[in-house]
């Protein structure tokens, strides 16, 4: 592994923000918005008038669940999703530029030109 100091600029700014993310909470999953009853009698809900409802989606073990979202923690679980897709996303491009890497270093080996 380079020193980060001898990495291009692009990865080493991706690794940076993906060490900052990394110490904040994160949650993987996905955000779904859903009607749902709240089970008091004589509310609108019973009528057919249902509550929207935040819902993550999630992986436990082998099985996908969905949790309903205190309307409390709404944003802090808005938050906490959005960290990890972008967390996510730096992964895919560090991924993708060592990669890129890896096919420069090959033909090195093998004594092709770089383009």
């Amino acid at each position: 592994m380079l020193p980060r100091s001898h990495l291009p600029d692009p990865e080493r700014r991706a690794r940076s923000r993906l060490t900052q993310l990394l110490q904040q909470p994160f949650l993987c999953g996905s955000l779904v918005t859903m009607q749902r009853t709240c089970g008091k009698s004589g509310c609108k809900c019973t009528r057919g008038e249902l509550h929207p409802g935040l819902y993550v989606a999630l992986r436990v073990g082998e099985k996908r669940k969905m949790i309903l979202v205190p309307k409390a923690m709404e944003q802090t679980v808005r938050q906490w999703v959005t960290t990890y897709q972008e967390a996510w996303q730096l992964m895919e491009k560090i991924s993708s530029l060592c990669l890129k890497r890896l096919v420069l270093k090959k033909k090195e080996l093998r004594g092709e030109k770089r383009p």
